[in-house]
């Protein structure tokens, strides 16, 4: 009983991420793992808000892409996702297949953005480093299944990752594009605030991410 004890997570854990991926693929992971703990207390946030670990009082934070500032906070990568152009195949035939990065300035394209700024997709231009890509475009959301579900209907061409747009390209309603960029990844962060010792609870919780994450990103 006691050596349980040792092991068992317990107390508050206070965990922000970003709504879709948070909700796909990181909320299944943590709730199980407090399926586990009955000791331990989660509260998930979901938002695409960049939210301060210290001031907002997270113990926890899971964020996708490149890291802007991360004084005070420790990183840890759990997973990659691959990401990949894509279109509808009655797109495709209506407007042509686009080759190259520069064709896609001649298609519809269907953007992430907030506060009416997309954000910049990373393609390969002839090189092995990606380059950004910002789309011009009149279509932005800030949600990415409904990007997906608005691209699968044919309104252009979108850039979206692959384990949220699996079952659309199962079904035909999605073509992928451009061979090489499927190889692309967008990397998945843990980021925890600078402590002298690390609380089990959250230990346990960086630990599954990076255990059970990449299994859900294939």
């Amino acid at each position: 009983m006691l050596d349980r004890g040792r092991h068992e997570a317990a107390g508050r854990l206070r965990v922000t991420m970003p709504v879709l991926f948070g909700r796909h693929c990181v909320a299944p992971i943590l709730t199980e793992l407090a399926r586990q703990h009955p000791r331990l207390d989660l509260e998930l946030s979901f938002s695409d808000r960049l939210a301060d670990l210290v001031e907002d009082g997270f113990d926890l934070a899971v964020r996708n892409g490149p890291l802007a500032n991360t004084a005070g906070v420790i990183t840890r990568r759990v997973s990659s996702q691959r990401m990949t152009l894509c279109a509808a195949p009655a797109y495709l035939q209506a407007r042509g297949i686009p080759v190259s990065i520069d064709a896609l300035h001649e298609h519809d394209l269907v953007a992430y953005g907030r506060t009416g700024v997309a954000r910049p997709w990373l393609l390969f231009d002839g090189g092995n480093t990606p380059v950004p890509f910002v789309p011009q475009s009149r279509f932005r959301f800030d949600d990415l299944e409904a990007i997906a579900d608005a691209t699968a209907a044919g309104l252009g061409v979108a850039w979206l990752p692959c384990w949220l747009i699996a079952e659309h390209i199962r079904l035909g309603r999605l073509t992928p594009l451009f061979a090489d960029q499927t190889g692309l990844v967008m990397e998945s962060y843990a980021l925890w605030p600078e402590t002298p010792s690390l609380p089990l609870r959250l230990r346990i919780a960086i630990d599954a991410l990076a255990a059970e994450l990449p299994r859900r990103m294939t």
